[in-house]
Parts: C-alpha cells; structure tokens; sequence
C-alpha cells in the first residue's frame, strides 16, 4: 500500500512539473477630469483612458513539454467613468452582427500555441497595424484623451481584427521579428459582399536596443472598396529624450488620407514629459488638413501609480473640423482641451 501511494505520488509530481502552468490577472484603471473646447461645442468630463486604455487582462501559459507552450490573453476594455465594458466592432463580422452588450473581451481574445519558432494565435488580436500607434512610437500610446491622434481616421481592422489567425516570430539577426495575419469576414458565398471583412496583414520590425523600427501593411475587403493601411515607424532612445516618428497612408474605396507624428519623451526623475506633433490630410477638394499639438507629464508616484496632465490643440484648413474628443467645432475653425487624471495598474 505505501509503495502504491509512494508511486502515485511519484506519478503526480512528475505530471505538475511537466505541465507548469500560471495564470495572470492584471489591469489598469485610468480616470481623469477633461475639458475640450470647440467652436460649436465644449464639454466637461469624466475620461476613462486619458492615460493608458482602462482594462482586464486575463492571460496564462502552459508548459507542454520540449520547448512547448499553450497560452490564451482575454483583455476587456471598460469605462471606469460609469463602470460599463466597450463594445467588439463588428467590422469584419458576419453583416448583419450588432454590438454586443455587457462584458466583452474587445481588446484581445486569443488561444495559442508556441515554441522556439515563435507563436501562432487564434481569435481576435492586435493587426499588424497596432504596434506603430501604441506608445513605443506614438508619446501618447491609444489613449482616449485630449492627447489622442489623428493619424489613420479609417478605421476597419486597423488596430485589431477578429476572427484572425495569427502568426509571431521569434527575433532574429540581432533584433528582427514579423507578424502574419489573415482575418475572416465570414459571410455567406454567392453575394456581391461575401469577401466583405476577410483580410490580411503583414509587421516588419526591429527591436534592439534603443533603436525601434517597424513597416506594416494591412488590408480588408469591403465592396464597397478595399480598406488599405500602409504604415512606417522608428524611434531612437538618446538617454536624456527618445524621439520617434510615424507615417501613413490609408485609403477606403475613393476616400485617401495621409498623416504622420513626430513626439519626444524626455525622463526627469519621476517624471515623463512628452509631446506629440501630428496631421492628417485627406485627398478630396480643398485638401482638408487637421495639424495637432499635444503636450504632457506623467509623474510617477509608484511602480503602479500615477498622475498625469495634457494639454493639447488643434489647428485646421482646407474645410477640417477636427476636434478634441468631446467637442465640435465648425470647418477651419480650431479646438482645445486639457486633461488631469490618475492612473493605478494592477
């Protein structure tokens, strides 16, 4: 009898080291108080995300043995101003599918497998799109505040994509890495949308040391016209400031724009100071153009925790009515608006 119990225990132990497996919950909650201010309309507000997207993460691994792993990411985006969860675009979803209600994992919804040869995902994920916007290039990452960018106004698929299929490659030649990704519109053959939603993409990038670079394509179907992002981006870390820059080109059927970002990140102690320079033209009569200036700190009164302000304006011509998010303002007229908030990650 103890023999036995000796090798089940053997057996057991031998089982939980050959499947280790960890499973993370994380977050962060971003709340600030907003101002943006146009020439048809202001507004005061609570913004959830004037720093860094509110979110839930649940993510975890699996070790399966030889170099192996399972992993799954579920992130849900919410608005911690009124406690409700953002929405999953319908996109590249069948036609005819409405937002959902409740909790959803808008952000990221995927299950792997990987290995030394990189990472193939399942599900809904960052397109190759998204790295160029988040904060290793943009000062300003995706935030929802005063700071956010212009730059890419068409938006299927350009930052994530559902039903996807994904591959990651490991860095190679000291510092390279590409990502791969077809996506399905999953619509019914025999219409004239059938090929609507489904798309593909592609991300060049290089990572080494205080040089980051990336080149990404992405393009989904639509009938209506193809949705088309070409983006370029790079950015240098001096020591004293990291400067970075981001270009693009998109275009939906006849409608064409272009944009691109300058911004700078300058660490002073405990404090980030950034700023951010950006237009976005589009092809049309008048060439309307919005121009856009962005400035802020972000004192860090933890690891986790911090206080942050922007301020930021817009200039437009050529019969742009870009505006602060929250306001409106009539064609070549300007807008503005400042942020002040808390950030506290889990």
């Amino acid at each position: 009898m103890k023999k036995t119990l000796l090798l089940l225990a053997l057996v057991g132990a031998a089982t939980a080291t050959h499947a280790q497996s960890s499973v993370t919950l994380q977050g962060t909650v971003d709340l600030g108080v907003g101002y943006a201010k146009g020439s048809e309309t202001s507004r005061t507000q609570l913004i959830s995300g004037g720093n860094t997207t509110s979110k839930l993460i649940f993510r975890g691994t699996e070790d399966l043995g030889g170099g192996l792993y399972a992993m799954f990411w579920l992130e849900s985006g919410f608005n911690a101003d009124n406690g409700t969860f953002h929405a999953t675009n319908t996109n590249n979803q069948p036609s005819g599918t409405t937002t959902p209600g409740g909790m959803t994992f808008n952000r990221r919804s995927i299950v792997g497998i990987g290995g030394p040869w990189g990472e193939i995902h399942l599900g809904r994920d960052w397109s190759p799109n998204y790295e160029p916007y988040t904060g290793k290039f943009d000062p300003f990452g995706l935030s929802a505040g005063v700071a956010l960018n212009y730059i890419g106004s068409i938006t299927p698929n350009q930052i994530r994509a559902s039903n996807d299929i994904v591959y990651v490659s490991p860095k190679v030649l000291g510092g390279f890495s590409v990502n791969v990704q077809h996506w399905l519109g999953e619509n019914p053959s025999g219409s004239q949308t059938s090929s609507d939603g489904t798309g593909s993409g592609a991300r060049l990038s290089y990572d080494n040391g205080p040089l980051n670079a990336a080149v990404a394509l992405v393009r989904t179907k639509y009938a209506a016209g193809d949705a088309i992002y070409r983006t370029v981006a790079g950015a240098y870390d001096f020591g004293p400031a990291r400067l970075s820059f981001i270009g693009t080109k998109n275009q939906q059927g006849t409608l064409k724009e272009s944009g691109w970002l300058v911004g700078v990140t300058v660490p002073v102690g405990a404090t980030l100071l950034k700023a951010s320079y950006s237009t976005l033209g589009v092809d049309r009569p008048g060439d309307p153009e919005g121009k856009k200036l962005a400035i802020g700190a972000v004192y860090n009164l933890s690891k986790r925790t911090a206080v942050y302000s922007t301020l930021a304006a817009i200039r437009n011509s050529g019969g742009a009515r870009y505006a602060i998010t929250g306001a409106t303002t009539a064609p070549n007229r300007s807008s503005s608006g400042f942020d002040l908030g808390f950030r506290h990650n889990f």
